[in-house]
């Protein structure tokens, strides 16, 4: 299922980068337009394709907890999701390039209860995307 992912990531990739400018695809990042405010956030993106922003409006951190997310995961009308739907989690890091410790455990926490999607911080220094597993 992982590979499925990717290679629809890598497809997605492939169809922006036809349609950019060449001097712009160097620094292009798709996640980026994602993060555009000063604070953390995270996206849920379902398999479906549907995403959920959750934040703290806090500079450094997003208290995210696994019930919040599961009850708001189920209260989408007609869908009634649960975290083994999760098919991405990224959140931004303004001055880390790395993840936290906080970043480990919540991905410990979401394995626990059955995801098994990709878990990825997108930082602003650098403009790079990383995965967790990588």
């Amino acid at each position: 299922m992982r590979a499925k992912i990717v290679i629809l990531g890598l497809i997605y990739l492939l169809m922006l980068g036809s349609v950019l400018p060449a001097e712009k695809r160097d620094d292009f990042n798709p996640w980026q337009k994602f993060f555009t405010e000063p604070f953390e956030i995270v996206y849920v993106i379902m398999k479906d394709g549907a995403t959920f922003p959750c934040t703290s409006n806090h500079e450094t951190m997003v208290d995210m907890s696994i019930g919040k997310l599961e009850e708001k995961l189920r209260k989408v009308k007609g869908k009634n999701y649960n975290i083994k739907e999760i098919a991405v989690v990224i959140h931004n890091h303004r001055r880390k390039n790395y993840f936290t410790r906080g970043d480990y455990k919540q991905y410990k926490m979401l394995k626990k209860y059955g995801f098994n999607g990709l878990f990825l911080m997108y930082c602003h220094m650098t403009n790079k995307t990383y995965d967790i597993e990588g």
